[in-house]
């Protein structure tokens, strides 16, 4: 137990001391402008590897009519003193209470930090709902909020849709110009979703019918785009070794992907691909090696980048080290091997998906066993690398002789890897990660149930145990239950903050949360929908046709794989229109 005088667990103490060792924070004087207190759902180490967040603290800041302040979800021992000394949350850079700032904004990246979202408001001592003109205007963004916010939308204000970049300077000039903290002066506004002003109304099986929208508000909320990304890169700009990351300059190689993984938000969410340029890239890789930093490549298709093996060759040319975040399997070669071996890669990271060519073609991740077994070869000569490989069970369409592939596949990854080593004598480890599938909004699996509790932990328990004798492997897997209640909250509709705040009061107890409620959260999780189902998120204009994820879904239950996106730089609108100067 924390004693109420216990100044070790004193939050602002903390605060001090890691501004010590920052480089890049801003502290500005208030002096008549827009306070934003900019907040990360999750403890500060996780919060600041995170670039989005780095991202809108400097679109914020670089603007002189503008304040913006950091505030993180503190430790358990933290939240105990704060509670025992009945005090507020506070900034990081001055320790101003939240509850004071003009706008309280949420970068929210995991629907499982929805449940931090509400305690730190609590901690602020600001009202979940029903707030009043003297609270601050509570606003949310990220990757979550931009595919489904409905299970958070009684708790905000306004959600912005879309990439950060496209939305921070025009909300805050309309927000600047108007006056007043109302909903009305963001009616049409590009990417900005104003809850208060959308009221879904459900049919007697408890699908939505409709949704009321007021006077003002449009039909469609469009998302918004970074249109000059190509030249500005996601990149750290606040630095820190208080990171899951230590001492790494993290830079942004490109935004979305073209491969098309039916289960993958990243490549809906952030669609068009786009890659940052050559001459971004090394600039900012020159500034962090300046600084004798570590470069940590992050994207999500880093491996489709076109000056990718460049990027590797300038970095150890010019004696610098590297990691990458992934890498395709099927990109992997002789030299790019080599130059990662260079630049320091101790670990390499690739994500076959499932045990089977039929089922990857399902997901339309079209890679032969062939190919996978070839590319371990080709790591176990280059060097003793450790080898990350990533798997779901629960897909779409899987079968039990999908699950047990897996078990095969990996052994024969581990066989290439020990033979191609031999010479050396010495061959890296095999660490295997295993999630249940947890469908996503806006691709073409949205429409695809969880597959169960029992059903996927007696997956993962096969995963498991077939591999618990293997030497030279150890296996991680997802909870059932957790990856259950990620569902719930991925694809479920504005119902769903009930079993939400439920859960935030009982401490995240979400199985008593959802017992009380009596809400049917099968019928979110375990249900499959039908393809003509208004989804809680169809408000959203992702800038993907109508009909584009639904004819795709079909195509799945064929096996028939999707072709790639063609590069930014060639005209396509076969998947829909997109504003950000590219259509794809």
């Amino acid at each position: 137990m924390t004693k109420k005088r216990d100044l070790t667990a004193d939050p602002r103490k903390t605060a001090t001391r890691r501004l010590e060792k920052e480089t890049g924070a801003v502290v500005k004087e208030p002096g008549g402008r827009l306070s934003v207190a900019l907040a990360y759902p999750n403890q500060y180490e996780i919060g600041m590897s995170n670039l989005g967040l780095q991202k809108i603290y400097h679109l914020f800041n670089r603007r002189e009519d503008v304040l913006c302040e950091r505030a993180f979800l503190p430790s358990p021992k933290e939240i105990e003193f704060l509670k025992n000394n009945r005090r507020p949350l506070e900034s990081m850079e001055t320790g101003r209470a939240l509850r004071t700032f003009d706008l309280l904004a949420f970068s929210i990246t995991f629907e499982m930090d929805y449940i931090n979202v509400l305690t730190m408001l609590d901690l602020a001592k600001i009202p979940l709902k029903n707030r009043t003109f003297d609270d601050p205007m509570i606003v949310a963004g990220g990757v979550c909020a931009t595919l489904n916010p409905e299970p958070l939308a009684p708790f905000f204000d306004l959600v912005f849709i879309g990439e950060g970049e496209g939305v921070v300077d025009p909300f805050v000039d309309a927000l600047l110009m108007s006056g007043t903290f109302s909903m009305s002066p963001f009616g049409g506004l590009p990417g900005v979703y104003a809850p208060s002003a959308y009221e879904p109304e459900y049919k007697k099986d408890g699908a939505i019918e409709r949704i009321e929208i007021k006077s003002g508000f449009p039909e469609k909320v469009i998302r918004a785009w970074a249109k000059d990304y190509k030249d500005n890169p996601n990149v750290t700009v606040i630095e820190t070794p208080d990171t899951v990351f230590g001492d790494m300059i993290l830079i942004e190689t490109g935004k979305g992907c073209g491969r098309h993984c039916r289960f993958c938000a990243a490549g809906y969410a952030y669609r068009p691909t786009r890659f940052a340029s050559y001459k971004a890239l090394t600039k900012n890789i020159d500034e962090a090696l300046d600084g004798e930093s570590k470069v940590g490549l992050v994207g999500s298709n880093i491996s489709d980048h076109p000056d990718m093996e460049r990027i590797f060759e300038y970095i150890v040319n010019k004696g610098g080290k590297f990691s990458v975040s992934s890498m395709r399997i099927d990109r992997l070669t002789d030299r790019t091997l080599q130059l990662m071996s260079k630049g320091g890669l101790k670990t390499i990271t690739v994500a076959p998906e499932a045990g089977t060519e039929s089922l990857r073609r399902r997901i339309s991740k079209d890679i032969s066993d062939e190919t996978i077994i070839e590319a371990a070869r080709l790591i176990g000569k280059a060097g003793a690398f450790d080898l990350k490989l990533y798997f779901l069970v629960g897909l779409p369409g899987e079968e039990q002789k999908d699950v047990e592939a897996i078990v095969e596949l990996v052994e024969s990854i581990r066989e290439a890897m020990v033979d191609a080593s031999k010479e050396r004598g010495t061959v890296g480890k095999i660490r295997v990660g295993v999630n249940g599938f947890v469908p996503k909004p806006s691709t073409p699996f949205q429409w695809a149930p969880y597959a169960g509790t029992k059903q996927v932990g007696d997956k993962l328990k096969i995963v498991k145990s077939g591999l618990k004798k293997t030497p030279g492997v150890t296996v991680q897997t997802s909870s059932a239950r957790y990856d259950y209640v990620q569902t719930l909250l991925s694809v479920g509709d504005r119902r769903v903050a009930e079993v939400l705040e439920l859960a935030h009061k009982y401490d995240g107890d979400w199985f008593k949360a959802i017992k009380e409620t009596g809400i049917d959260c099968d019928f979110f999780v375990t249900r499959k929908k039908g393809r003509d189902e208004k989804a809680p998120w169809s408000f959203i204009d992702h800038g993907l046709r109508d009909d584009y994820l639904s004819r795709d879904s079909e195509r799945s239950e064929k096996g028939k794989v999707i072709a790639e996106c063609p590069p930014p730089d060639e005209k396509c609108d076969r998947c829909g229109q997109f504003e950000c100067g590219i259509s794809h």
